[in-house]
């Protein structure tokens, strides 16, 4: 496995460029804080983001921005390369990730992804109550005794959602308008099937979603320019008025 890794390092290595960008994302687990680093740039026109690193801070008790720092150069180490190297660093708008940044004196690029959440959450808890519905049929249906009529129409058993996923939500919602004329007839699940009026409701919802899903592609995108995510966050905000402002700028100068 050490050569393996020893041989990916290598590769990548070969890759990087005279200078590219960063990008950082923190994320805890059993007790441990881990921190993934990220390079970008472009290749043959080609936009690449090869993993760096994704391990424990070198001190797990001091999250700041100079903690940060010696991470990255430790890492960079790794790669011959050195601070120097690094152009932009693209990160969530929270001040250590600013701080960092200024401390670097390269710009720091905003990512869209916590604004978006935050839209989604809301929207989500608009609708908790469709959603729940929704989630107590699946789940019935999953069980050992109602499985074997889904099994019949997809291959798979009906999706829940999970709370840190929130396309998990879109696929439950889009699984159970697949399946729910075949759940309404399973005798253990008409008690708790949702009633005609509420259909409709979940028709209104499962077109939001689709609008929801539609701007989570697009953020995707690998060829999605700066001013281009602007714009779109800009019309994610015009399509449903409670999502965050856009006061919060996706380049900060």
């Amino acid at each position: 496995m050490n050569d393996v890794c020893f041989a990916v390092e290598a590769r990548i290595q070969q890759q990087l460029p005279e200078h590219f960008g960063i990008v950082l994302d923190d994320w805890s687990a059993a007790g441990t804080s881990y921190c993934c680093i990220m390079a970008s740039f472009c290749l043959d026109d080609v936009v690449k983001t090869p993993m760096l690193a994704f391990a424990p801070m070198l001190d797990e008790g001091d999250h700041s921005a100079a903690q940060h720092i010696a991470f990255i150069e430790a890492t960079l180490e790794l790669y011959s390369k050195t601070l120097d190297a690094i152009t932009f660093v693209i990160g969530d708008n929270c001040s250590v990730n600013q701080r960092m940044a200024g401390l670097l004196i390269v710009p720091p690029v905003n990512c869209v992804r916590p604004r978006f959440n935050l839209a989604v959450q809301r929207m989500m808890e608009e609708h908790k109550n469709l959603l729940d519905r929704i989630h107590c049929v699946i789940l019935r249906a999953r069980s050992v005794k109602n499985r074997s009529a889904p099994r019949l129409l997809i291959p798979l058993a009906p999706k829940l959602r999970n709370d840190t996923r929130w396309s998990s939500t879109y696929a439950m919602v889009a699984c159970f308008f697949e399946i729910k004329d075949h759940l309404a007839a399973i005798t253990d699940l008409r008690a708790i099937f949702p009633a005609p009026v509420e259909i409709d409701a979940m028709h209104s919802l499962r077109a939001v979603l689709d609008v929801m899903q539609g701007f989570t592609l697009a953020f995707q995108r690998e060829d999605l320019t700066l001013s281009e995510t602007r714009v779109l966050m800009d019309a994610l905000c015009e399509k449903f008025p409670r999502c965050p402002t856009t006061s919060a700028r996706v380049l900060r100068s």
